[in-house]
């Protein structure tokens, strides 16, 4: 068995007192070498080496409490985390997903491993290119792309593949890549059957600013997909070229809430105040929030700023928000009540914003608190943040709320709840996920994520490696 072989690379290091342990690992014998670990610490418990093997055999081994105990005795007697240690266990991790049969699990080790640029996984994600599953090797000719000179090959045949999922992986790769040079695959891409494929191209071109593809963008704003009609217009918009007002009366008339804010793009591009200022009013209050911040940035003076020409970020001043955000809380849907917490600070004074978000923090859904305890974190009101987060940690909610807390305040309550609910058996893993996603937010690093290394859940493992390997870099 050959789990985590890739650790025994950087054990050349360890003292003396870890040779058995070591040993033991490297033949497999995992429950061997927890024993030899503990039997060295039991003479030597200073010895960074022997608890290094303690947690590595644990982990080969599978089991998430014993990982979690000790780690926490590790990082007790050490005082910091074990930086190259996780760097290691989130690298053998991915090593491991890479190895998988699972198609998601792949994808996912190899998205990490090209975002934090972990080399030494670099051929093993090439040869990854050659997997009988077309969205791998779509995955892993993007990660590669410049690095190896068949990617560009692979990507080239994932763009015509026969799984509309590898084409828009593709498609989204060979933009982000390639850059510009690109243009004409991007615009073939965007007449693609399938809409993911369709939106993913359009995106492109309007970061591409594709002068060129504007006519083409027009007819996507009557496509059957309101995700592809909603990117079409604010493509269109980051164009800045054409009849904008036309494209914008008729995203404006869309039914779609995606749609109709590509519409307020449009006009904000086309410097139409005038047509932006009766959508202050507008029964939609996302619109009309939307509709305030165009105006406010149009009357922002423009600057040069690395080269290109810009608007400057100012404090909002007119009185058009405070007619807006009474509306959205008054709203009784709660993504409403929630997205004009997220937006407050764009469309009102610090002053008014931290009045409203006073107001916000009493709502009855816990979603809508935490987004207004995140605006009296930044603007003035950090201990009225504390107490929304602490309320919340019993809830539904109490992943993000430990996060943020954690974030805000440091506490070590909401740490140890953010470490349990990490590796909590009784939780689906889904809700497992995003407890150990959500450390990214608190950036720490927790017993209960180190542990989520030997979950259950495949998805969970490749999570937790992946934010091991981000903090753990940071």
């Amino acid at each position: 068995m050959r789990r985590f072989a890739l650790l025994v690379a950087i054990l050349v290091g360890c003292a003396d007192y870890a040779k058995p342990s070591v040993g033991l690992y490297e033949a497999g014998d995992y429950a061997g070498a927890a024993k030899a670990a503990d039997d060295g610490l039991a003479a030597h418990p200073d010895n960074d080496a022997l608890w290094a093997m303690r947690v590595r055999s644990t982990l080969a081994l599978g089991d998430g409490m014993a990982v979690e105990k000790a780690y926490a005795g590790y990082v007790a007697h050490r005082g910091d985390d074990d930086q190259a240690l996780l760097h290691g266990l989130a690298l053998a991790t991915l090593s491991q997903a890479l190895n998988s049969t699972s198609a998601k699990l792949k994808i996912a080790a190899i998205e990490t491993i090209e975002q934090l640029e972990l080399q030494p996984l670099a051929d093993a994600v090439a040869n990854a290119m050659g997997d009988g599953d077309d969205r791998v090797a779509a995955t892993a000719s993007i990660a590669v792309l410049h690095a190896y000179p068949q990617a560009p090959q692979v990507a080239d045949a994932m763009l015509k593949s026969e799984n509309p999922e590898a084409r828009r992986i593709a498609v989204a790769g060979v933009a982000r890549k390639a850059g510009v040079i690109a243009k004409a695959e991007m615009e073939s891409a965007a007449s693609d059957p399938d809409a993911r494929v369709r939106r993913a191209a359009i995106d492109a071109l309007g970061n591409f600013a594709d002068k060129d593809a504007v006519a083409l963008l027009a007819q996507r704003l009557t496509d059957k997909d309101e995700s592809v009609r909603a990117s079409a217009a604010s493509a269109l918009a980051k164009i800045g070229v054409g009849d904008l007002a036309a494209f914008a009366r008729q995203a404006l008339a869309d039914q779609a809430l995606a749609v109709r804010l590509g519409g307020v793009e449009l006009l904000a591009a086309a410097n139409d105040r005038d047509a932006l200022m009766p959508l202050a009013n507008d029964q939609d209050p996302i619109v009309a929030l939307q509709a305030v911040i165009a105006l406010e940035e149009l009357g922002a003076p423009m600057r040069k700023h690395n080269g290109k020409v810009q608007r400057e970020h100012v404090a909002p001043h007119t009185q058009l928000g405070m007619t807006v955000v009474p509306r959205a809380i008054a709203s009784p849907k709660w993504e409403v009540r929630a997205g004009v917490a997220n937006l407050l600070e764009q469309v009102v004074t610090k002053d008014a914003a931290l009045t409203f978000a006073e107001q916000l923090a009493k709502d009855s859904d816990p979603r809508v608190a935490l987004a207004a305890a995140r605006v009296l974190g930044r603007d003035g009101g950090r201990e009225a943040a504390i107490a929304v987060f602490r309320a919340q940690l019993a809830g539904p909610e109490a992943t993000q709320a430990a996060a943020d807390l954690v974030a805000l305040d440091g506490d070590n309550d909401a740490l140890a709840k953010l470490s349990s609910l990490a590796r909590d058996a009784t939780r689906t893993p889904e809700q497992r996920a995003e407890a150990v996603d959500a450390h990214r937010t608190a950036r720490r690093i927790t017993p209960g994520l180190v542990a989520a290394l030997a979950d259950p859940s495949g998805v969970v493992r490749v999570d937790a490696a992946s934010v091991l390997a981000s903090l753990a870099r940071d």
